[in-house]
């Protein structure tokens, strides 16, 4: 008989954190569409905290089964798709970025962002197969989002409009490129979080102070 999988899936105790993660793109998008795209930006930096602590809270159960990790896996990938390649295009487009001709830009984005990704999954569940556990990234993660757009924003706003597009439409055509390049991206190690916390709260504050 075929076993029957679970409405919820094989659920653990990282599910609350990945879905914490999307719950902060989908409040910054709303806000973002309303006008606060600084307060969507904060959001999207919410999410990228949520997203780096989801996996070795996953990680820290012992004795998950293989299609518990796999499950693990699928579900990262999903949401990493809405919070780090929806919700950025939906903040610049929210920002200025609304001609048309930014559309190739936010697509070139978008499917760069679906093939890392897919390519991650891949890479992972070999690694799983093989009980090697690897130490970097091939290409730079799409979760980088959450720390590159909230800054360059912050700079954008000190630019005449035409400037700020123009950069924040680099940058992303840029980022698109680093996701599918070959290079080898060391993974952020434990003992690093706290480096990373203090950037974003760096960040949270300029956006607190500059208003």
């Amino acid at each position: 008989m075929r076993e029957k999988l679970p409405i919820f899936g094989f659920a653990n105790r990282a599910m609350p954190v990945t879905f914490a993660a999307v719950t902060c793109g989908l409040v910054g998008t709303w806000l973002a569409l309303c006008g606060r795209v600084d307060a969507g930006m904060i959001c999207l930096m919410m999410s990228g905290i949520f997203d780096m602590f989801d996996g070795p809270i996953a990680r820290g159960k012992k004795g998950r089964v293989a299609d518990e990790k796999r499950f693990g896996i699928e579900l990262d990938s999903l949401s990493d798709v809405i919070n780090f390649g929806f919700v950025p295009i939906l903040l610049l487009f929210a920002s200025g970025l609304d001609a048309w001709y930014y559309i190739p830009i936010f697509l070139l984005y978008l499917l760069a962002g679906i093939v890392r990704l897919a390519y991650f999954n891949v890479m992972a569940l070999r690694s799983m197969e093989s009980a090697m556990s690897l130490d970097h990234y091939v290409g730079v993660p799409i979760t980088s989002a959450a720390g590159v757009f909230p800054l360059f924003w912050l700079i954008a706003r000190s630019l005449p409009a035409l400037y700020a597009k123009a950069l924040l439409a680099v940058v992303m055509s840029i980022m698109a490129v680093l996701f599918v390049s070959p290079i080898r991206i060391p993974k952020v190690r434990k003992r690093y979080y706290p480096l990373v916390l203090l950037y974003i709260l760096a960040l949270v504050i300029a956006y607190v102070l500059i208003r």
